[in-house]
């Protein structure tokens, strides 16, 4: 099997469980000074409804042009974005209301009036709706239950996956290490100011899914060496079995790193903020599966040893 260390490697990580508390728990901190300072999450427009377009011109064109323009249009509450030129779109906005469409033959949609305001207030500066998209705010609401119960429906099976193929206390760690990998994440979108829409649920599930599949491996070799006759305290096991996957784990999110990388610097602005948050939820769940999982189940053992193993 490929190894990525020549020599077998003896990090104590369990032996710096407490410093890894320390720093999750640094981490819950500043998520929640964020959240409260934001005033929660910037919620787009899949769960706020309202209208979100993404333009670009054919000249260069300001940001305090546009906004003055859409407020004399009717749209004075419109928030105004620019994105990053690129070799394949530049001078591009990304122009979000809270209006909805209106419904009814022969009305405009927010787009039809926005495309109508600036072609006639810049003829000689052609406009491109390159995307429109609108949700009205009642299935911005069921979209929004709907996310939160799909993220809890997957904690929940992983649960009961884990609990009956390895140990309940793993389940519990598996599902502890998640909640850690989702909270972390979250605070990392409050942070930076993205927007969260369904997309960041898919961001979220992928990161789910990610750290669990690390985390059955590690519970996989610790079953394993269990098995195995060995004079070992229980934490020592841990702490050999995590160091024995450790090689699979550091090959394994280089890997998927250089794709997340690769998408985020040449798939343009449309994929950056499904790749920034996956790129830190990467990072993060490939953390928690080595110092989270594992010492918590090394902790709840030392408290209250099974039979299996004292």
């Amino acid at each position: 099997m490929l190894s990525l260390f020549k020599h077998r490697t003896n990090i104590g990580f369990i032996k710096n469980r407490y410093k890894a508390y320390a720093f999750s728990l640094l981490l819950f901190v500043i998520t929640f000074i964020s959240l409260a300072l934001h005033g929660g999450l910037k919620m787009g427009v899949d769960f706020t409804g309202g209208t979100l377009l993404q333009v670009h011109f054919n000249d260069p064109i300001s940001t305090d042009d546009l906004r003055l323009a859409l407020s004399q249009a009717g749209l004075a509450g419109a928030e105004i974005q620019k994105i990053k030129d690129t070799e394949l779109i530049k001078n591009a906005f990304l122009i979000r209301t809270g209006l909805k469409e209106k419904e009814g033959a022969g009305q405009q949609t927010i787009a039809q009036k926005v495309t109508e305001v600036l072609g006639q207030k810049y003829p000689q500066n052609p406009l491109t709706v390159d995307s429109d998209e609108t949700v009205g705010p009642k299935i911005g609401k069921e979209l929004k239950w709907s996310a939160f119960w799909a993220v809890m429906a997957g904690l929940l099976a992983i649960l009961t996956y884990v609990a009956i193929r390895f140990d309940f206390r793993f389940g519990v760690a598996a599902v502890a290490s998640l909640f850690h990998d989702v909270i972390c994440t979250i605070g990392f979108i409050s942070i930076t100011g993205m927007e969260f829409s369904l997309q960041s649920v898919a961001v979220l599930l992928t990161i789910v899914g990610y750290s669990i599949n690390d985390s059955i491996v590690v519970a996989d070799r610790i079953r394993e060496n269990v098995k195995k006759p060995n004079k070992e305290t229980y934490g020592e096991l841990i702490n050999r079995s995590l160091n024995e996957t450790l090689s699979r784990t550091v090959i394994t999110v280089l890997t998927v790193l250089l794709v997340l990388l690769s998408l985020q610097f040449f798939a343009g602005r449309i994929l950056q903020d499904f790749t920034k948050p996956l790129i830190f939820g990467l990072l993060i769940g490939t953390y928690s599966s080595i110092f989270i999982v594992a010492a918590i189940v090394a902790d709840w053992e030392k408290k209250s040893p099974t039979k299996r193993k004292k």
